[in-house]
């Protein structure tokens, strides 16, 4: 009996000892996958966008040099003439007569029609000519800095899905009664020409800050009052905390809070940076 007593102890030692012993645990450091873009510095601007109308770059009325009646008419409203076309012939007291075309263009108006009465009281017809296109819109005092004539200025016409660029050919030395100040600028046109009296948007671009650190929006970081972005150094993220200077949809421009922390060329995380933290170990991924 005592001998089975002692197998049953010296057992019972042995279970305990191996329920005491924890196994061995390898620590595994998590490696985030992340996506990173380039810290730039240039200047950093912001898109002003203003509404202008675009007009006929030339419009001269014609009219008869005696009143007397149409015989025969030659053109229709929205035909295009070359200067010195024939619009019409019509009779009069010093004979047969003709009304033509003072420019190229186009025929916008006519108060003609055959077998009536022409005068010499109103214009016969209005010939425009639209090429160039001319944008007309108005500036503040301060957003006329931003541009000097020569310069180019992108434009859309979104009733002619078209867009491009028009340069500046004027710019008023003097503010207008509303206090702005009306600029003008042309656009060539093409074999689908844009239409007089449509609404554009013209752009401007003003420059905020020159020589800026600029990081894609989308690598902001921001945690109550703080904000900042991570740059990957060895596989490592460091946290940067910036001052944001201006911010668009696509680009940021910033300010480190601390010298020599960020540089041209650096990589800063724009996927994943809100699951990783200040010294964490991480991977870049292409972007898919």
């Amino acid at each position: 009996m005592k001998k089975w007593m002692l197998i049953l102890a010296v057992m019972s030692v042995f279970i305990l000892s191996a329920c005491n012993e924890e196994p061995d645990e390898e620590e595994v450091e998590t490696v985030t996958p992340v996506e990173v873009e380039e810290v730039t510095v240039e200047d950093f601007s912001v898109t002003k966008s203003f509404t202008a109308r675009s007009m006929p770059n030339d419009q001269v009325p014609v009219l008869a040099e005696a009143p007397g009646e149409v015989e025969e008419l030659f053109v229709e409203r929205g035909d295009e003439v070359e200067e010195g076309d024939v619009i019409a012939e019509y009779s009069s007291q010093y004979g047969w007569m003709e009304i033509e075309a003072p420019i190229d263009g186009i025929i916008q108006e006519l108060n003609l029609q055959e077998e009536r009465m022409v005068t010499t009281e109103e214009p016969a017809a209005v010939v425009i000519n639209t090429d160039p296109l001319v944008l007309n819109f108005q500036l503040t005092a301060n957003n006329r800095d931003l541009i000097e004539v020569g310069d180019d200025v992108r434009y859309k016409v979104s009733q002619a899905d078209r867009d491009g660029e028009a340069e500046v050919t004027y710019i008023a030395s003097t503010a207008g009664e509303s206090g702005l100040f009306d600029v003008e600028a042309e656009v060539e046109q093409t074999d689908d020409p844009v239409p007089s009296g449509l609404t554009a948007q013209v752009e401007l671009d003003e420059v905020i800050e020159s020589d800026a650190y600029v990081v894609p929006t989308e690598a902001i970081v921001e945690r109550g009052a703080d904000q900042f972005v991570y740059i990957v150094e060895n596989d490592e993220a460091i946290r940067v905390d910036v001052d944001v200077i201006a911010m668009q949809s696509q680009y940021t421009a910033i300010e480190p809070l601390a010298d020599d922390i960020i540089a041209e060329g650096d990589t800063v995380v724009t996927r994943g940076q809100l699951t990783i933290e200040d010294g964490q170990t991480v991977r870049i991924v292409e972007e898919d």
